[in-house]
């Protein structure tokens, strides 16, 4: 190992111990300000959480996962009839989730793994970026350049897709339950899965999943800058300086974050179709196993469940095109633009509000 990958190997560590509570040293006024009478309201903050960055990121990532929900599920439905060979249109498969399940499926189906899916996922992606960024490149993320955000951001992913992956796969099974079978259940659905395929099975799609999370982590921190020099110089035309107007701090954050969590959905969509599919599949086969009372099958190796989700990626992703068109492999896209667009708006804008309640503004 070079001398420069042992430093920023030895230093991550580090980091990621102090990370969660900020020390004073470098928030030298957290205390007093946490101490100043209606700075955070009239209820007090439990000691644990002064100048917790990770409590923040993780509150930022419940509310917005919670408002974000309703557009996740259109985005499933939409993305799952990427492969459909059925004839069924889009309206028929919103008609067929909504008679399963009424209206109020749409707020409810697979919301519990959906929650903790997005919670986690965003709460890690905010919280580990400026560390990962600090550790590869030795600068602060506030001073580093679209490139080493980019590269932070696909890197700190790896982790989020590795803590998700079964998540993924109750919530998809949920959300694409036309017929109501699981009742609700992730836990069935990822039973069923790892009984058909083994405990590698739990990953189904992680190929997809991962490719997701850090061309989106990697594409969204890497242009958040640009999009809000581009929203500074749309006010200055305007002849409005962003600093003067305090009240146009919120409007600031929310159009550039959307911005960039939208145009960092072009880089992402073709995996979340590809990989929706595959765990679309994988679900299917093991449910119609379940019902037909086979027996569990013999668990798949390591080796075996990596070759086969490489083969079932490369497979539906060359079914789609060939059916479909490149323009296929973006089925839902301008629904999945409104969602991550939404995400990174909420999260653009909250992160540091509560941060800031939390005592560290600067983490």
């Amino acid at each position: 190992m070079d001398p420069q990958s042992a430093n920023c190997a030895g230093k991550l560590p580090t980091q990621l111990a102090r990370a969660g509570k900020a020390s004073v040293a470098r928030q030298p006024n957290a205390t007093a300000a946490l101490a100043s009478p209606g700075t955070f309201g009239a209820v007090p903050l439990p000691a644990f959480l002064h100048g917790n960055a990770f409590a923040a990121t993780f509150a930022s990532g419940f509310v917005t996962s919670i408002a974000m929900y309703p557009v996740d599920v259109l985005r499933a439905v939409t993305m799952a009839q990427a492969s459909a060979n059925d004839g069924g249109s889009l309206l028929s498969a919103f008609v067929k989730f909504q008679r399963a399940h009424g209206w109020g499926g749409f707020i409810k189906q697979g919301a519990a793994q959906e929650v903790m899916r997005s919670t986690t996922m965003q709460s890690l992606k905010f919280f580990l970026f400026p560390i990962f960024h600090e550790a590869l490149f030795d600068v602060d993320e506030r001073q580093g350049t679209a490139a080493s955000r980019a590269t932070a951001g696909a890197t700190c992913a790896i982790i989020e897709g590795l803590m998700i992956g079964p998540l993924e796969v109750a919530k998809v099974g949920l959300q694409l339950d036309a017929t109501n079978q699981f009742k609700n259940s992730g836990l069935t659905v990822v039973r069923q899965v790892v009984r058909a395929r083994g405990p590698y099975a739990a990953y189904t799609g992680y190929l997809g999943v991962q490719w997701r999370q850090s061309s989106w982590t990697g594409a969204f921190f890497g242009s958040l800058r640009f999009f809000e020099q581009r929203v500074d110089a749309a006010l200055a035309l305007l002849g409005v300086r962003r600093q003067d107007v305090p009240s146009l701090q919120p409007v600031h954050k929310v159009l550039s974050g959307f911005m960039a969590g939208a145009f960092a959905s072009l880089f992402n969509c073709p995996a979340d179709v590809v990989r929706t599919n595959v765990q679309k599949e994988a679900i299917a086969a093991a449910a119609a196993a379940a019902a037909a009372g086979e027996s569990a099958a013999r668990p798949l190796t390591l080796r075996e469940f990596s070759a086969s989700e490489f083969e079932s990626h490369w497979r539906i992703g060359r079914g789609i095109v060939a059916a479909k068109g490149f323009s296929g492999l973006y089925a839902g896209y301008f629904t999945k633009a409104g969602h991550l667009g939404g995400c990174g708006a909420l999260m653009a804008l909250l992160v540091p509000r509560f941060k800031m309640m939390v005592g560290c503004a600067a983490c």
